[in-house]
């Protein structure tokens, strides 16, 4: 290596150390910030307030848009989603609820990819235990997959108020392993602009759907007394199905992010 290049070298080195600094300065600011937000909203105080999962689906949308270079999509997705919940976290500490039913491992994965390592999880036996724990404590959150259990939506709603916030993973495309999920969030303290609103109720078998197209169906299972649960997400201007009973409104999701082309 010649003298020209070491001196190339050692001036990289010196930026990176310089990006470095300023990455964790900005950081230690924004935490600040999250300070004085605290000081002046009281989100610490108030059930759900801390959870803004549309400012959250559009910051991931406008990562996507405008990233470009070498470094893989991913990891910006994932950096972000870890400051995001930690800055959360730091607003109104929440624990993020797993059920141990289907593939555990991959679950566990896909969730500390969109809440990262600092807030804590707390494992249960069923979905339904898992809802009934976050229900109780305010400040909290579920993941739970699709198709881990039987249809653990028919939870969603009523009294407890618990609804869809976000689907994952959060980020399609992408070469991670990954199963479709939801994240259950308790009621919040502001009305969210879902692309998708998603609703709960029974219908009379497996196929009652399938002439539907006022949206799109997620989910239809039997539950323990042989009823067809079902979930469906309807976007604006769609059209709620006729032939579903009981049917109440359950959260809803954003369009999960796609990579630039």
């Amino acid at each position: 290596m010649t003298a020209n290049n070491l001196q190339r070298l050692t001036e990289l080195r010196a930026k990176i150390d310089a990006v470095d600094e300023s990455v964790h300065n900005l950081l230690m600011q924004r935490a600040s910030v999250i300070d004085e937000l605290i000081k002046v909203k009281g989100a610490a105080t108030q059930k759900g307030a801390a959870f803004h999962p549309g400012r959250e689906a559009s910051m991931m949308v406008q990562f996507a848009k405008r990233h470009a270079g070498s470094l893989p999509l991913e990891m910006i997705i994932h950096i972000w989603r870890d400051i995001i919940s930690t800055f959360t976290f730091l607003q109104a500490n929440y624990t993020v609820h797993l059920s141990n039913v289907g593939d555990t491992n991959l679950l566990r994965d896909m969730a500390r990819f969109q809440f990262g390592f600092t807030v804590p999880f707390e494992n249960h036996a069923t979905a339904k235990e898992a809802l009934n724990v976050m229900a109780e404590t305010g400040n909290a959150l579920a993941v739970i997959a699709l198709n881990g259990e039987k249809c653990w939506w028919q939870y969603l709603g009523g009294e407890n108020g618990l609804g869809l916030m976000a689907r994952l993973p959060v980020l399609v495309e992408s070469k991670l392993p990954s199963v479709d999920a939801f994240v259950v969030a308790p009621p919040t303290s502001e009305s969210i602009p879902f692309d998708w609103r998603t609703y709960a109720g029974h219908v009379s078998s497996a196929d009652a759907l399938k002439d539907w197209t006022g949206g799109k169906v997620i989910a239809i299972d039997t539950d323990e007394q042989g009823k067809h649960q079902a979930l469906i997400a309807i976007a604006d201007g769609g059209t709620a199905p006729k032939s579903m009973l009981d049917i109440r409104a359950v959260g809803g999701y954003f369009d999960q992010v796609e990579s630039a082309a």
